[in-house]
């Protein structure tokens, strides 16, 4: 025989919010239970829920968990439940009554209304009715609430009505004039009393509305696969917040407190909104959160955090109520699994200690990141923190090759013989990185891709491309990206930073940037001196990475229009500098360019100016040959 489980009961919504308060003054409290997910929302969504209950319309029900061995344990009188279903929703009536001014539009001015106020202000043409509405609106938004010791009151809308319709000076005579007559104005005094007793009386009828309320009385074992049915359909969330429930039981003691303290930013931004969480109630103190234990989606979800905040030139920013994919994806890669068998990521780690288990997962991040920061580190001045030219499946693949290679899957144990594979890894991997990106080799999922890569360890077991191979790609890469031909009119200053173009250049320029920490884009031949060349409804390729160089300082390059040599020419006139200060310099500028003054175009055809990009391409090809013979060695202090 089957026991129905489930109560239903009918809650106005001020029961609701009351009893997820902090502070329930009713016989009810409902608290979060720590698998709930995201609040994904947006104020449009919201704002449509409270107009369905405002007009009366069906919006839905909540289900509840009863928690009864709670109630009893602390024996308060009150009943305790868990929100399994309707978080949303809950947190849309949260904000409507918190911010219930702030959900008044335009649209919910009555047009007889304004009208009215425009016939009583003696200002009736469009003009005016207009600025009435804003006026109103504004003056509504800017209430804290809908209390007369807010300014909830006719005499300040009267005020905002002077100041923002009739525009009269404060200082002057006529203004303290008319507020007297308007605020004596019988009709337009009823007028504006009935529209604030309308306005104000719909959040009673939001809270005095009717809810559906489920209440589960059943095993609390079955709330997370119960949860997972009902939210299957809902709000796309992402991929990895499924395992929020699913991996409810499987909890682990954290020690690193960098990755609790994230963890928790993801409780707080719930708690920011007005609920009260079960875990919360049971960790009240740093140390209680400390020694508590936590699912592995919390742990994978605050490791994530910790690997964008320790590790940016490898992963992402994240924000702190949304699971990094880092987290997940770098320790199913590493121990072996294949992305889409995610869900037997607990089994698989259940032998290993999870402390251990996190110090060679860093260990490995540390180990590619040290190889990638010769090119990687230096950032562009007065830019976001670092670029990032690769996919997270990329380089999780390199990251995961680095710890197979050198932990066993069995233990966590050494591999003896890893260090010889790891040498080759130090020597390899860099050219690898800039292969993938300009061969385009993860584009797409990439999660099969990801598994390949890492079973095969493609990364140690594949030399990396001849120099023959290099020419072919980087040639392929050049015509099928580089040669963008744009009109004056459209011509764009600068090309988006996180392009292949400027890792290129950073590989290229490594040597003349070993010791910077950010760098300045020049171009050879200013955009404003190419605008100039251009013929009208001529197209000529703009921003190229032949036309472009790395430096550590701007210096004299900052001229937005001369070429360097035609900027040193004219020194030279001025008398600014000498004859071998002008050699001299012509030289050193000409080197840190990496362009020799013979190759700038003297004629100003396009045909003259695609010589010029010809011509520096190759020279910049070589230039990256030769980095490439030398591999670009690891930072050892990295």
């Amino acid at each position: 025989m089957i026991r129905n489980s489930v109560d239903i009961d009918i809650w106005p919504v001020s029961k609701l919010l009351d009893a997820v308060s902090s502070n329930p003054s009713g016989s009810g409290r409902v608290t979060i239970p720590e698998y709930q997910r995201r609040l994904v929302w947006s104020k449009s969504k919201r704002k449509d829920l409270i107009d369905s209950i405002k007009q009366g319309f069906p919006f839905g029900s909540i289900l509840l968990y009863e928690n009864i061995a709670k109630g009893q344990e602390i024996s308060d009188g009150k009943r305790y439940y868990n929100l399994i279903d309707g978080l949303q929703r809950t947190q849309a009536l949260l904000s409507y009554v918190e911010y219930q001014n702030g959900y008044f539009e335009r649209a919910d001015l009555n047009d007889d209304f304004v009208d009215e106020v425009a016939v009583e202000l003696g200002k009736s043409n469009d003009e005016y009715k207009d600025r009435i509405r804003k006026a109103v609106v504004d003056w509504v938004k800017g209430r804290k609430s809908y209390d007369a010791q807010d300014g909830w009151r006719t005499e300040s809308l009267v005020q905002a009505l002077i100041d923002h319709v009739l525009r009269y000076a404060k200082q002057s005579s006529l203004y303290k004039d008319v507020y007297f007559e308007l605020n004596n104005n019988a009709r337009l005094m009823r007028c504006l009393g009935k529209f604030l007793d309308e306005v104000s009386g719909e959040v009673k009828i939001v809270l005095d509305a009717k809810i559906p309320v489920l209440v589960f009385t059943g095993v609390s074992k079955q709330l997370p696969e119960i949860f997972e049915r009902l939210n299957s359909k809902g709000t796309a969330l992402s991929r990895y917040e499924i395992f929020a429930a699913q991996w409810i039981d499987r909890r682990r003691k954290i020690a690193n407190p960098e990755i609790i303290e994230a963890i928790w930013k993801k409780y707080e931004a719930l708690e920011e909104e007005g609920f009260t969480l079960d875990v919360a109630e049971d960790a009240q103190d740093d140390s209680a959160k400390r020694n508590r234990e936590y699912t592995l989606f919390d742990y994978l979800f605050g490791f994530g955090q910790y690997l964008s905040d320790k590790f940016p030139r490898l992963f992402k920013p994240s924000k702190d109520d949304r699971p990094s994919s880092a987290g997940f994806n770098l320790a199913t890669a590493c121990v072996g699994l294949h992305i889409g068998d995610m869900a037997d990521l607990p089994s698989r780690v259940a032998n290993f200690d999870l402390t251990e288990l996190e110090g060679c997962l860093l260990e490995s991040v540390r180990f590619v990141d040290g190889i990638l920061k010769p090119v990687l580190d230096a950032k562009r001045t007065k830019s976001r923190p670092h670029s990032i030219y690769h996919s997270e499946l990329m380089v999780v693949a390199m990251i995961a090759t680095a710890f197979q290679v050198r932990y066993s899957l069995h233990d966590l144990s050494d591999n003896p013989e890893s260090r010889p594979d790891r040498q080759k890894l130090e020597k390899q991997l860099l050219m690898h990185y800039l292969y993938d990106i300009l061969h385009d080799d993860w584009r797409g999922s990439g999660d099969s891709k990801l598994h390949e890569a890492v079973r095969s360890l493609r990364y140690l077991t594949s030399a990396p491309p001849t120099e023959a191979r290099w020419r072919q790609v980087l040639d392929d890469w050049y015509f099928s990206t580089q040669i963008d031909y744009v009109h004056d009119e459209s011509a764009k200053r600068h090309i988006r930073e996180s392009r292949s173009e400027y890792l290129l250049l950073k590989y290229i320029f490594s040597r003349k940037l070993a010791s910077a920490n950010t760098y300045h884009v020049e171009h050879i031949l200013p955009v404003d001196n190419l605008k100039a060349r251009m013929q009208k409804g001529e197209e000529w390729p703009m921003n190229t990475v032949s036309n472009l160089a790395l430096l550590q300082k701007a210096g004299d390059f900052k001229d937005n229009f001369h070429t360097f040599d035609e900027m040193l020419r004219l020194k030279l006139q001025s008398g600014d500098i000498s004859d071998g200060q002008h050699d001299a310099m012509l030289a050193e500028y000409g080197s840190q360019l990496l362009c020799p003054p013979d190759y700038l175009p003297k004629a100003t055809s396009r045909d003259a100016f695609e010589d010029f990009l010809m011509r520096r391409w190759e020279l910049l090809k070589r230039e990256f040959l030769n980095v490439w013979r030398d591999h670009i060695p690891a930072d050892p202090a990295s």
